[in-house]
Parts: structure tokens; C-alpha cells; sequence
């Protein structure tokens, strides 16, 4: 009777924990401060790298505009195997009210993150094979359950791959090839004219994965994200996907 109240107990938990990692994304708020200069802020198009990754065999270049650039995004080959750093900042009335740091490592399908709240306090998840696995520094309880709809991106705290996608071609107001902090990325701007929110994306040509992002609320910034320099393939990982008690859930083969 015990173990099924501490079962159930669990239980409810990982609901909430992924209700509210779901919740803090429902208004679709993202990424990074750095202003970006368009060429022509009124440009409809560029032109620039392929959708094949650097260095690949018979690049061509690719046009690119609000009506095409989700088919590109959809075609760059995203990295498997990586690790990388990643900051998200919330604002309110122009005023910073929240932060988050997380390491992140992704290897076959699994991602192990390790988020720094405002707090000080740092959350510990890994996810794979449908799975979720929870724990709390200074913490022994580890929360698992069904991963649901629960993806690698939020659990790092960013926007996720789908929500670029699902964008509404027509609010896509802005599109192109740019670079941010030294890497050639894709550029998608987004607007909600009735919402008052505009979007902002930068997706790394190289690696597919979503290095900063913006949101601003009726002109202000309400969220801001960035990512530091992706490390493909992943290394030293050994222990990475093993919870506290030494369970290996997954070795990466190298």
C-alpha cells in the first residue's frame, strides 16, 4: 500500500514538473540580445549557403524567403551527437526576472541536460527511449515517467525545432542568410501584429540546431536565448547518461 502511495506520489510530480516546462512555452517566447543588421530590413529574400552541412559534396547556393524558409530549415541534417551550452533570460517590463544556464549532451537520440536555475539550485534530466528521468541537486528521489510530449528542446529551455516550423507562413516577415557570433545561420523573423509579438531565429547552417532566439511583447524583450559553440561529435561521456546511483541508462559508442 505504501510503495503505491509513493508511486502515485511520483507520479503526480513528473505531471507537474512537465506541465509546467509545457506551460513556460505556450506563448512560443525565445532567444538571444545581439542586434542583428539585415542587409535590407525590407528584403524578401537571399541568397546564400546550401542545406547540405559545410564542407559536403556539391554545395549550391539556395534561395531563401518567408515563403521558403521553413522547407530549408526542414532540410538541414541536425546534429545527432553534441554538446554545448545554452542561457535563456526572462524580462518583464524591460526589467531581467529570471535566468537559466544549461549544459547539454546528445548522443543517439538521448539528451542529458544539467540546468542552473536563478535560484542557484540545478535541475538534472535525462530523456530517451520515450522516457524522463528528474532529480535536484543535494537531492536522492529521482522522478521518472513517460517523456509524453516532453522534446530535448524544452528540457534545455529553448523553443522547439517543431514551433519554427509551425509558424504561419504568413506571419513569417523576414527571412535570410546571416551570421551570428561567427557562424552562417538561417534567419527567421515573425510577427503577431494582433498578439503584439515579434520572433526572431537563428539556426545554424552548420549543425541544424537553434543557436539564439528572441521574443519582444508589444516592443519589449520578454525572452532571450543563446547558445555557445556546438562540440560534434560528443565527447568525454563517459557517466553522462547515469543517474546518481550509477545506473548507466545509455553508453555512447565510440
Amino acid at each position: 500500500m505504501e510503495d503505491r502511495k509513493r508511486t502515485a506520489l511520483a507520479a503526480v510530480i513528473i505531471l507537474v514538473v512537465l506541465a509546467a516546462v509545457l506551460y513556460s512555452f505556450s506563448m512560443n517566447l525565445f532567444g538571444p540580445t545581439p542586434e542583428l543588421v539585415l542587409p535590407d530590413p525590407d528584403a524578401t529574400a537571399s541568397t546564400g549557403p546550401s542545406a547540405e552541412p559545410s564542407g559536403g559534396q556539391g554545395d549550391v547556393l539556395v534561395e531563401v524567403s518567408p515563403q521558403t524558409v521553413q522547407s530549408l530549415i526542414a532540410s538541414l541534417s541536425r546534429y545527432e551527437s553534441y554538446s554545448r551550452t545554452a542561457a535563456v533570460e526572462y524580462f518583464d517590463g524591460g526589467q531581467s526576472v529570471g535566468t537559466a544556464s544549461a549544459r547539454v549532451w546528445a548522443d543517439g537520440g538521448w539528451i542529458r541536460t544539467d540546468v542552473t536555475l536563478a535560484s542557484g539550485r540545478v535541475e538534472h534530466a535525462i530523456l530517451g527511449d520515450g522516457r524522463l528521468w528528474l532529480w535536484y541537486d543535494r537531492e536522492s528521489t529521482v522522478y521518472q515517467g513517460p517523456a509524453e510530449d516532453l522534446s530535448a528542446d524544452l528540457i534545455q529551455r529553448v523553443p522547439t525545432y517543431e514551433d519554427v516550423l509551425a509558424l504561419d507562413k504568413q506571419s513569417i516577415s523576414a527571412a535570410g542568410y546571416v551570421e551570428r557570433d561567427g557562424l552562417p545561420c538561417v534567419y527567421v523573423e515573425a510577427r503577431s501584429p494582433e498578439l503584439g509579438y515579434v520572433e526572431r531565429y537563428w539556426i545554424s547552417e552548420t549543425s541544424g540546431l537553434l543557436m539564439a532566439a528572441e521574443t519582444e511583447k508589444d516592443g519589449e524583450l520578454v525572452y532571450t536565448m543563446s547558445s555557445q559553440e556546438v562540440v560534434s561529435p560528443l565527447d568525454q561521456a563517459a557517466g553522462v547518461f547515469a543517474l546518481p546511483d550509477g545506473t548507466q541508462l545509455y553508453a555512447p559508442e565510440r
